[in-house]
């Protein structure tokens, strides 16, 4: 896929350039007559905006979903489940989603149905209900039914979740049709996600259908067509199947991992790894957070994957660059002398902040950019952990892939609709498949780029561990191990993380409020949705008024 990613992003390029002069919202010289832009170059343009404003860069919907999964901490307002609709996390993904991937995509479909361009029509048709879903999972309330309708009607109404959802379905069914129709028309390298491959984006649209199934089940009874989809078993069915965005290495044009260009820029990363989601991998406790995982007495050999210290190991003679919290300790620039603060991280070089700390953590000033652990080879192509240590210096591994919809994701969804008699089927069996999945994804990116994996020994004793702990809790117990692993498994990905949680309560996730630090705070409750884009509403006088978002007004359709 990378030389298919080269040769589409070059041309991509020559289509920006001949358009980015022009206004926006004024792409056209004639509005009723649009410019004639061709499918080879429509389809990857939408896939690229789509995942990057689904990804883990500041523009992309798993920034904010992944901070308030305690995947990361940001010394942001997220820091404390604050979000407005000003905000650039709120308006960003918004503006690329809808105004553009969406608006194009509604061009392919036109175009595609015009000239009977059927595998053009069915992906552009998976992609919409796709997108849709999301958008409906994170907001509530979209535009739907007359999105996308200019010059007709500038002012779309928002239609309610729970009646996009169905049409979604259907979309999906139509989409699946048109992919398996005959036709002249032959999708290849332009298409950046399955190379053009429709058997793929088939097992796409069922992997997907099981995905929105599971995510109502609690609102409606889903049993039988989950029960058919698993009947006809035509799932994404292995990490070839994954559907998901490979980036390049150029520069320029720049293709890479947008993640990667953010966080492995020297000392500009972003993000810092929120010490709750290392402490349930490492197994430790040296906060009062919650305990995931009973017996599980196994540090998940995942961890040098998923992090990156840049400092190998924190010591009075390699010190973080200034005084940090979530460290095991600094030179104190006032007396010189080595000031330990978490002495259950002797040994490590891992340099946090804590969620809920803002304007509380009395080392908040402090920069730590070439100090702080940060993002790793699998969430967006950062350095394998060996141990070492080293600054950023943009030297990672640019194409890793932004993940969207993986096979280990299909197999815990499985196991959860098993588990909850929503489908019949075995849901141990599709638990234990789905973290062999996931440490599989973890090895084949290690293995495109050169980095040691995980050997078979290592996976299997944390494997192992981890289905004793399920064996020996009851139902509800049993739900949080396949919601907590999907989680882990998840990293860079957060938009369906945070849906299963509003969904299930699973993963348990770390409150400011009740840990044993005097310096957090949560002032705020956990948001059931996102605000609207303020700049919408402004513009829209058939939009609604803003969402209050800890309400239960702005609880999605599918929250029992």
């Amino acid at each position: 896929m990378s030389f298919r990613f080269h040769k589409i992003i070059a041309a991509f390029a020559c289509l920006t350039l001949l358009s980015c002069e022009k206004d926006f919202l004024d792409i056209n010289d004639d509005p009723s007559n649009p410019l004639d832009v061709s499918l080879e170059l429509l389809l990857p343009s939408v896939q690229l905006d789509m995942a990057g404003s689904l990804g883990t860069s500041t523009g992309g919907l798993s920034q904010i979903t992944s901070s308030y999964m305690h995947q990361i901490v940001q010394r942001s307002n997220q820091n404390d489940y604050g979000l407005q609709g000003t905000d650039s996390g709120v308006q960003s993904p918004w503006l690329v989603l809808y105004t553009r991937a969406l608006a194009d995509n509604e061009n392919i479909i036109l175009k595609a149905t015009e000239e009977e361009a059927w595998p053009y029509l069915g992906m552009a048709q998976a992609m919409k209900a796709y997108t849709y879903s999301l958008m409906v999972d994170v907001w509530g309330d979209v535009p739907f039914t007359e999105a996308h309708k200019a010059p007709a009607n500038l002012l779309p109404k928002y239609d309610q979740g729970e009646t996009i959802y169905p049409q979604l379905f259907a979309l999906l069914d139509e989409a699946k049709a048109n992919l398996e129709k005959e036709s002249i028309f032959e999708v290849g390298d332009e298409d950046l996600f399955y190379g053009g491959d429709s058997e793929l984006w088939i097992k796409f649209i069922n992997s997907l259908k099981l995905k929105l199934y599971n995510q109502v089940r609690l609102v409606q009874d889903v049993s039988a067509e989950v029960d058919a989809l698993i009947a006809e078993d035509n799932f994404i069915s292995s990490a070839a199947d994954d559907f998901e965005m490979e980036y390049g290495t150029s520069v320029g044009p720049d293709n890479r991992n947008p993640g990667y260009v953010q966080e492995w820029s020297p000392g500009t990363a972003n993000y810092y790894i929120s010490p709750y989601f290392y402490e349930v991998m490492a197994n430790l406790n040296t906060f009062n957070h919650p305990d995931y995982g009973g017996e599980i007495d196994v540090k998940d050999p995942r961890i040098p994957y998923y992090f990156y210290n840049q400092i190998g190991e924190v010591s009075t003679s390699s010190s973080p660059e200034n005084p940090c919290t979530y460290c095991y300790g600094y030179i104190d620039p006032n007396t010189d002398e080595f000031v330990i603060k978490q002495p259950a991280l002797q040994g490590t070089g891992m340099v946090s902040i804590f969620a809920f700390s803002l304007d509380i953590d009395p080392n908040e000033g402090y920069g730590q950019g070439r100090s702080q652990t940060v993002a790793g080879l699998y969430p967006l192509g950062g350095k394998y952990d060996d141990g070492d240590g080293g600054a950023t210096n943009f030297d990672g591994y640019p194409q890793v892939p932004q993940r969207l919809l993986n096979y280990y994701a299909v197999k815990f969804t499985q196991a959860e609709l098993f588990l909850t008699n929503a489908a019949t089927g075995d849901a141990r069996l599709a638990f234990r498949d789905g973290i062999r999945a996931a440490f599989a994804k973890v090895n084949e990116i290690a293995t495109d780029v050169g980095a040691p994996v995980i050997s078979t020994t290592a996976r299997d004793n944390y494997v192992n561990a981890v289905l004793a702990a399920y064996d020996a809790a009851d139902d509800d117990g049993k739900l949080e191990h396949i919601l907590t692993q999907k989680w882990i498994a998840s990293f860079g990905w957060g938009v369906d993380m945070y849906t299963d949680y509003r969904r299930t309560g699973f993963p348990q996730l770390y409150d400011g409020n009740t840990d044993n630090l005097n310096y957090t705070i949560r002032t705020k409750e956990f948001p059931y949705a996102f605000p609207w884009p303020t700049n919408n509403l402004a513009v829209n006088s058939n939009a609604p008024a803003q969402k209050v978002v800890t309400s239960n007004e702005a609880k999605p359709f599918w929250m029992k």
